[in-house]
């Protein structure tokens, strides 16, 4: 019977050890590590961006309208994003309208690929944003998040109209016309207040996005907090369709 209790013990202490260290495995890969950046770096299906390489990629196109977004894996809001709304856009796009996914970090970079193509948005090349720059490195190299970094990032890329407040926590998102304006808006949120930051996916028609004004600053009041809701656009429920001008 003691022998019975004692390896009983001991194999549940073996498969407690294996779940640490499949956790400590998953946990590393997951945040942005020297281990990750080599990793991007050595493979061909991935390009390592900073902030003036993902300004140049986006401003050299000017024969198409751009929606950019920027995402983590680890993120569920951004999961839902680019299942619910990015995945159906994506799909049904116009030939004028091309789209950017780019990885905020190299946190979880090894499972960026395999997240693009479950939902129909790989298209050959999986993008990552690496900047030591402390302006713009979300881990202010290596001390607390940066919670400016994606509005450091937004402003260095435009120059468009009033700078960026309010582009904090992801998804990140650009939608930009054929010139480089990027879509910004004036939005008020129960806790958060009023920003300005740029507008998403789910807000827009693309069947009539070259009628939309990229020099106006939309208003925007919402009863809910983006981490806390994930609205979906449908035709005349779009909020930029043309409609709502400050």
């Amino acid at each position: 019977m003691c022998a019975k209790i004692v390896n009983t013990s001991v194999i549940a202490t073996a498969f407690l050890f294996v779940l640490a260290i499949q956790s400590c495995i998953r946990f590393q890969v997951a945040i942005p590590n020297r281990w990750n950046e080599r990793y991007a770096q050595k493979q061909d299906f991935i390009e390592c961006l900073n902030a003036e390489q993902l300004k140049e990629m986006i401003v050299s196109d000017t024969a198409h309208y751009k929606v950019v977004m920027i995402y983590s894996t680890g993120c569920g809001a951004c999961s839902q994003h680019l299942q619910r709304t990015y995945a159906p856009a994506y799909a049904q796009r116009r030939e004028d309208v091309k789209f950017y996914f780019v990885s905020e970090s190299t946190g979880g970079i090894k499972y960026c690929r395999e997240e693009l193509e479950r939902y129909g948005l790989y298209d050959g090349k999986v993008l990552c944003f690496l900047d030591d720059d402390p302006d713009f490195d979300q881990q202010n190299q290596g001390n607390d998040y940066n919670l400016e970094c994606l509005n450091n990032i937004t402003n260095h890329i435009f120059s468009n109209g009033p700078k960026v407040t309010g582009n904090i926590g992801l998804p990140c998102e650009f939608i930009v016309s054929k010139d480089n304006r990027v879509l910004k808006q004036l939005t008020t949120t129960p806790t958060s207040g009023s920003a300005i930051r740029t507008a998403q996916l789910w807000q827009i028609d693309f069947d009539h996005i070259q009628e939309i004004d990229f020099d106006s600053i939309y208003r925007q009041e919402l009863d809910f907090d983006y981490f806390e809701g994930i609205p979906i656009c449908n035709g005349d429920q779009c909020v930029l369709s043309g409609k709502e001008r400050k």
